[in-house]
């Protein structure tokens, strides 16, 4: 007699971190997709079967000849496809395809990926987007930045958020960021695009058939390091301030999404607030990563990875907005530069009352590398903090990053001798 299936959520391609904190928000309810490889770098402890099954994530058609055999193997049926991870969507979109399950198509996830695309189309249809080309060469960057008479941005076709992005206000800023990113990837698909002036903000959104509905609005902080685009912290606000009304954004985010193809789903949109409105910058279908859903459970007591995975599994699911809101800041924690992470102090942060969480990210022994060669590296944990009214949020944020003392030593292998530390548990302070 056979055994019952046991139905699963795939989660395709994560991190260790998004491993430990889904497990806990649906237990035994997900199967991990993972790259091989990652069960031994920062993980809280290797998984049985029925919750992971690793493999080389490259190349679809094999991922897809595997799990057919893992799940027969272990008793085991998909019933819905997730993805918090850039570089996994286009896998995601396969399986769910060849699964016969919900997931955005092929044709949309290459749409969102390739920023070139996504500004060709959003222009066709009228959306307000920085004018953009794609760029094969470094005199070719340079004689761009020479017709738009004025600064411009250097990025990778492909690529996430301030990830290898690069200011150029000079002809010789352009040969260097043409060359920078050309070194850091494996082909020279490059896209240049003006440099928009505003403030810059992202939101989380939730796509039906209906339309768009927002579901948080963040302010981006930029960071004062001299790594372009770093954003220091997201300040969650209500709406954005300026020229736009909530009625006429959602009408664009609609617009801005069925014309990259986006029809269901939990997405999230990068814009700058400009005197005239919204330049839209991307949109991702996946909700925000980052500090963003520890920002969102605490500020607006809503868990969107939670409901992510609902979707998944029940993709008409009705969502019902939380009524709860509070001002709350999540600022990052970098690693100020190469190293092994030894240790972080938060003995002096803790104390301060503006202080709701403090997320330890990587435990001691981590390796460190700073942008542009590793972007993930470097981010260590973060704080959520309720700022105060009287006081800039930038100097605020700056302001307890100093309490902060975060202790690097050099080398290529972890302190005291190889031994790694177990990982440390969140620190928190009071409820809001």
């Amino acid at each position: 007699m056979d055994m019952p299936l046991c139905h699963k959520i795939a989660v395709v391609g994560t991190t260790p971190d998004y491993i430990d904190l889904l497990r806990k928000k649906a237990p035994e309810q997900l199967l991990f997709i993972t790259q091989t490889g990652l069960e031994k770098s920062d993980r809280q402890e290797v998984l049985p079967a029925q919750e992971e099954m690793l493999c080389e994530l490259s190349r679809p058609e094999a991922v897809m000849e595997q799990l057919k055999k893992h799940l027969k193997n272990h008793s085991l049926a998909i019933n819905g496809i997730a993805c918090f991870d850039c570089e996994s969507m286009m896998l995601a979109a396969y399986l769910a395809r060849e699964l016969n399950l919900s997931y955005h198509s092929l044709q949309t996830i290459k749409a969102c990926r390739d920023k070139s695309v996504t500004r060709s189309l959003w222009q066709q249809n009228g959306i307000e987007t920085p004018r953009a080309q794609r760029i094969a060469s470094a005199p070719a960057a340079m004689a761009f930045l020479a017709q738009m008479e004025g600064p411009c941005v250097l990025k990778p076709v492909e690529g996430s958020g301030s990830e290898r992005v690069y200011r150029c206000d000079t002809a010789l800023a352009c040969e260097t960021a043409w060359y920078t990113i050309c070194s850091l990837q494996k082909q020279t698909d490059v896209i240049m695009e003006t440099f928009v002036e505003g403030n810059e903000y992202s939101c989380d959104f939730l796509m039906t058939p209906q339309g768009a509905r927002p579901i948080r609005f963040t302010r981006k902080i930029h960071s004062p390091i001299p790594v372009f685009g770093t954003i220091m912290a997201y300040e969650l606000v209500n709406f954005p301030r300026g020229n736009i009304s909530p009625k006429n954004f959602e009408r664009l985010l609609t617009k801005a999404a069925r014309v990259l193809g986006i029809k269901r789903g939990i997405c999230m949109l990068d814009f700058i607030v400009t005197e005239t409105g919204a330049s839209l910058l991307e949109m991702t279908p996946r909700p925000g990563g980052d500090c963003l859903p520890w920002l969102i459970e605490k500020g607006m007591n809503l868990d969107i990875l939670a409901l992510n995975i609902t979707l998944a599994a029940q993709p008409a699911f009705k969502f019902q907005p939380s009524r709860r809101f509070s001002s709350l800041v999540g600022l990052r924690i970098h690693g100020h530069r190469t190293g092994i992470l030894k240790a972080i102090d938060t003995s002096r942060l803790m104390p301060d009352n503006r202080v709701r969480e403090v997320y330890i990210k990587h435990k001691p022994g981590h390796m460190i590398q700073l942008p542009p060669k590793n972007y993930d590296s470097w981010n260590l944990g973060h704080i959520l903090f309720k700022p105060s009214p009287l006081i800039s949020c930038e100097h605020q944020c700056l302001h307890l990053l100093s309490l902060l003392n975060i202790d690097i030593c050099h080398g290529k292998t972890p302190p005291n001798g190889g031994t790694r530390q177990p990982p440390k548990k969140s620190q928190r302070t009071m409820e809001i």
